[in-house]
């Protein structure tokens, strides 16, 4: 596993650090899930922080892993990438234990998600720029994720940042939801570690409780929507979408060289 783990008392640090920016592919979600069976196993009823190093929390999806797939256009293959990408999101969406994500820096996409799927969130002031860009390069946001962005920031904020794709910095996130506090830049894990600390192992399951309870009405949609995720797995193969992705993967590549 490239994550480190670290703990402060009844609260286990995850640092994120698969590649330099956090790129979701195989790799990532593997990482994750192998410090969550970690945290289950040696850390019962520990809270958990979220976080990572330098400038960005997670860039999202790892391009040059995915475009190829969808390019591909064999349903299987999607399917299958897609149901360990969500399962690992849902993971932490439903961990039994308080869950904070400590925003170092930017987070896309898939990157952003992550960050809504956890309990309490907190940024950096005047640091980082977050978008859900998915919908303007040729991917659209699957219901799964809907419901989560929802269940987060409600629905008028995750339809406009869904389909607009816009990018904004961490004062306007604050605004719309996206986190609920902004600290200076050294004290983010202090503030991310006292939040976390606010429960305790003995106090875990009645956590759980309430927690599988508010979350509960979004848990009984996502056994509703696998038609519409389906249709976002087959929309990624449509030819205007790999064109898109296409265009996005040329632009990353552009910007590097």
């Amino acid at each position: 596993m490239s994550w480190t783990l670290s703990r402060q008392g009844d609260v286990v640090i995850a640092t994120m650090c698969s590649n330099p920016v956090n790129k979701m592919n195989p790799g990532f979600f593997d990482d994750l899930n192998e410090a969550l069976d970690i945290l289950d196993r040696e850390h019962p009823g520990c809270s958990l922080v979220l976080t990572a190093e330098g400038r960005t929390f997670s860039a999202g999806l790892d391009f040059e892993d995915v475009f190829p797939r969808f390019a591909r256009g064999d349903q299987d293959e999607i399917a299958s990438w897609f149901r360990a990408f969500r399962g690992a999101l849902l993971r932490v969406l439903t961990l039994p234990v308080r869950t904070v994500a400590a925003v170092n820096g930017n987070a896309f996409a898939g990157g952003l998600i992550l960050v809504a799927c956890c309990d309490w969130r907190v940024g950096v002031e005047g640091r980082g720029r977050f978008a859900l860009n998915e919908v303007p390069i040729g991917i659209p946001m699957p219901g799964t994720y809907v419901e989560i962005l929802r269940y987060a920031v409600g629905s008028t904020v995750a339809a406009d940042t869904t389909l607009s794709g816009r990018v904004f910095g961490a004062e306007e996130a604050r605004e719309k939801g996206y986190f609920h506090a902004l600290v200076p830049q050294d004290a983010l894990l202090e503030v991310a570690v006292k939040e976390a600390a606010r429960m305790t192992p003995d106090s875990a399951p009645a956590y759980a409780t309430s927690k599988q309870i508010l979350q509960g009405p979004m848990l009984k949609r996502f056994e509703r929507i696998d038609g519409l995720d389906l249709k976002a797995i087959r929309t990624v193969m449509h030819p205007s979408s790999v064109r898109a992705q296409a265009a996005a993967l040329e632009k990353l590549k552009g910007a590097h060289r």
